[in-house]
């Protein structure tokens, strides 16, 4: 691994939920409907990274550049970010991640 990639590294909350089930989300989420723009609105993502996360092809390549964005962010993103699943219509993701260990997210 590149030491710019180790660096990086270290700013990853590895114990976030979003950290353990990124793998799997990448398939579930839609950043199609409203939702880079949603988390734009609320402060969590620059226009800057709201344009990277289209600029890629297929959806899981959108999803891999919008996980690990929100990865980067402050833990109370994660909220921030549930928040916007929900409004852009996506519970099923909220549910996966409820279901798979997401309890300390009180909805």
């Amino acid at each position: 691994m590149c030491l710019v990639c180790t660096l990086l590294g270290l700013f990853i909350n590895q114990n976030s939920i979003l950290f353990r089930l990124k793998e799997r989300l990448r398939d579930m989420i839609d950043p199609d409907f409203g939702l880079p723009a949603l988390l734009m609105e609320k402060d969590i993502l620059t226009d800057i990274e709201r344009r990277n996360v289209g600029a890629k092809g297929s959806l899981q390549e959108r999803n891999d550049v919008l996980l690990n964005f929100m990865l980067h962010k402050k833990e109370a993103a994660e909220w921030l970010f549930i928040d916007a699943l929900l409004e852009t219509d996506q519970e099923h993701v909220w549910n996966f991640i409820d279901c798979e260990g997401g309890k300390q997210f009180a909805v």
